[in-house]
């Protein structure tokens, strides 16, 4: 007799089950069943399977206003706190920007830096309300802007922009830019050596 795998942690099998734990515990708040499937580029009945199945393994919890249910992650779960962590680092930011960076040429190197590279790294602090992000190269300011709009989409966050010549983030005559290098960093492109 074949015996199911059980429903507690059903998690990362699927790039839709990876999509919804980026959207909702990287993007947090609640969203709709609707908003979700738009976001994630899927239909509406798969979207609310998906969000049902991960409601019984107690990773998400919803809410009804009116026929809207409002999807969230479960911060009540034992296991929210790893749970947000192992997404973060493996699925959130740093993951999703190295994927749709990929595409755009004259990046030497991006990192994420600001709050969410030092919360990925142990600082401890308030959690991150938008992503800082390090371009180092000569990038196509519009091929840039739509890669970094599709991950807005992803991940439901903010993105700031920094774009540096390799020269200039090289130099050491920005105040910014020396303080920059010394605060934590999460490399998105590594710089070629």
């Amino acid at each position: 007799m074949r015996q199911h795998a059980p429903a507690v942690f059903p998690l990362f099998r699927s790039r839709l089950t990876a999509a919804v734990l980026v959207r909702v515990y990287v993007g947090g708040g609640e969203q709709s069943v609707v908003d979700l499937a738009a976001a994630v580029g899927v239909n509406r009945g798969n979207m609310a399977r998906e969000v049902s199945r991960l409601e019984r393994a107690a990773v998400l919890a919803s809410r009804r206003v009116g026929r809207t249910k409002l999807v969230r992650a479960n911060e009540n779960a034992p296991f929210y706190a790893p749970l947000r962590d192992l997404v973060t680092i493996t699925l959130g930011p740093a993951a999703v920007l190295a994927e749709e960076l990929a595409s755009v040429e004259g990046i030497g190197q991006a990192d994420v830096f600001g709050s969410w590279a030092a919360r990925a790294l142990g600082e401890p602090g308030p959690s991150p309300v938008d992503i800082d992000l390090l371009v180092v190269g000569r990038p196509d300011r519009d091929d840039l802007h739509d890669a970094v709009q599709r991950a807005r989409e992803r991940l439901g966050r903010e993105i700031n922009i920094v774009v540096v010549s390799p020269e200039r983030w090289r130099g050491d005559d920005d105040a910014f830019l020396v303080e920059l290098r010394n605060r934590p960093r999460v490399p998105v492109i590594e710089a070629a050596e």
